[in-house]
């Protein structure tokens, strides 16, 4: 699972677990991944914020990258 954080008025990938703040999880694998990018679903409940369609593909490319980079590591 990848935990994403609402810092500031922006969400982000949280890769240390430890940003302050409301934070929600996502499922690593691609299917997941392309599901929340599709969902029509305005507000992520557990951040309680609304996020639009570029929000959420911002937010998906973002983890896609920390996976890539991640098992480039490896």
């Amino acid at each position: 699972m990848i935990r994403v954080a609402l810092v500031g008025n922006a969400v982000r990938p949280d890769q240390t677990r430890r940003t302050p703040g409301r934070g929600g999880y996502l499922h690593r694998n691609e299917e997941c991944l392309l599901k929340f990018e599709r969902s029509r679903v305005k507000e992520f409940r557990s951040l309680r914020r609304k996020l639009g369609a570029g929000e959420r593909v911002e937010i998906t490319e973002s983890v896609r990258s920390r996976l890539a980079r991640s098992v480039e590591l490896e």
